[in-house]
């Protein structure tokens, strides 16, 4: 009797995290106070938000919206892309997937834009998302 409790318990233990997962229940990496998420959206959209939908259809907003298999999946739309990239952990420094890294890589298998989609970040650019992502990283500590 014990056995069955127990094995129905480990069973219960499993599903309820398979189905957080399939649900989008993964690590979250949004630490944020209310206050500093909102000062960092505003940021966000004046200083990165444009660097992500240069180059249009061939941008990072462009390319990602959903048409490729990539685990990056753009909405579009500047406020919930950006609640998604800090959640997910796309703007974690020195991440092998966060968007800086993927932006400076000089391995042609992991670096963005890949070849012949669009003009790589140039060191200006590379600056502000830095400063960005290390000020973001600062609030959340």
């Amino acid at each position: 009797m014990k056995t069955r409790w127990m094995l129905a318990a480990m069973l219960l233990f499993v599903g309820s995290g398979l189905a957080a997962a399939l649900a989008g229940g993964g690590a979250n990496f949004d630490h944020l106070t209310d206050g500093d998420r909102n000062v960092l959206q505003e940021r966000f959209v004046k200083e990165i938000w444009p660097l992500l939908e240069r180059n249009g259809k061939n941008g990072c907003v462009g390319c990602h919206n959903g048409k490729i298999m990539s685990s990056l999946k753009m909405t579009g739309k500047a406020d919930k892309d950006f609640r998604m990239l800090v959640k997910d952990g796309f703007f974690l420094p020195d991440d092998t997937g966060s968007v800086l890294t993927r932006v400076t890589s000089s391995n042609r298998k992991k670096v963005m834009p890949p070849a012949g989609k669009g003009d790589r970040w140039t060191k200006a650019e590379v600056e502000v998302l830095e400063k960005f992502v290390m000020d973001l990283d600062k609030k959340q500590q």
